[in-house]
């Protein structure tokens, strides 16, 4: 077994999967509530590699790349919609998923159905404080407050609460979804209500947590991973043809 063009190999793989991801984080950096994730290598042979289609059964020289998810807060930057929400903290939005699931979200992006129900840009459920849908108001023109508690007042009318819930470690207790929304490894890990001193803002919107500068550096970087580990393996396989030329090249006995 020739190690080194294994370890080429899975260095050539992680290196790709480095700048996938470097690249993810810059390019959905504008999009509210998302949160960037920083690779985690291993050589651990029991460690098991997140990205998909990259399997390191039975080579020992194989590198593992895990995703850790950042939770730190975002830029929270004025859209003017009074349905849009940011949330200063370590909170997060309540979602009725369309199979009756409940995921977590800071994306605050929020729209009103005809009905007056208060969505996301996919069409699932704001959930308020109780598990029911929020409900605001079908009335055209109607002057619709939300406090920094999540507390809603519809021309002076108390309408409910935005739920809200937060965990101890969101990066233990949350796995990324599609749309920016997380799904809870288990249900008791979810504190209903705000984090102490969160703040929920209306008209604002959190963008993405990236840094454009840090994701540069890292696609370089990836670059250079990959390019490195190319020459280990072109230098090992140009060792092994020199082995197998030596070989045919001597006098037969």
């Amino acid at each position: 077994m020739n190690v080194g063009l294994y370890s080429g190999a899975a260095g050539m793989r992680m290196g790709e999967a480095y700048q996938d991801l470097a690249t993810e984080n810059l390019s959905l950096q504008t999009v509210p509530g998302f949160r960037q994730s920083f690779p985690v290598f291993s050589t651990d042979p029991n460690a098991i590699s997140t990205e998909a289609g990259v399997s390191s059964a039975g080579n020992p020289a194989a590198i593992r790349m895990t995703r850790v998810t950042d939770f730190s807060q975002g830029p929270i930057q004025p859209s003017g919609s009074p349905y849009h929400l940011a949330i200063q903290g370590q909170s997060f939005f309540e979602v009725k998923e369309k199979d009756g699931s409940t995921t977590y979200t800071r994306d605050g992006a929020f729209e009103l159905s005809p009905q007056g129900k208060l969505l996301t840009a996919d069409g699932a459920e704001v959930l308020g404080t109780g598990g029911a849908p929020v409900t605001i108001s079908t009335e055209t023109g109607a002057t619709v407050l939300i406090g920094t508690d999540g507390g809603i007042t519809v021309n002076g009318e108390a309408k409910g609460r935005i739920g809200l819930a937060h965990f101890a470690d969101p990066s233990t207790s949350l796995r990324p979804g599609a749309f920016c929304r997380f799904t809870a490894t288990s249900s008791s890990e979810a504190k209903q209500g705000a984090a102490p001193n969160d703040q929920v803002m209306q008209g604002d919107l959190e963008m993405g947590n990236g840094n454009p500068v840090l994701q540069m550096a890292n696609m370089i970087q990836a670059a250079r991973l990959y390019e490195a580990n190319q020459k280990t393996l072109q230098s090992g396989d140009d060792g092994q043809n020199q082995l197998i030329n030596a070989l045919g090249s001597r006098p037969q006995a």
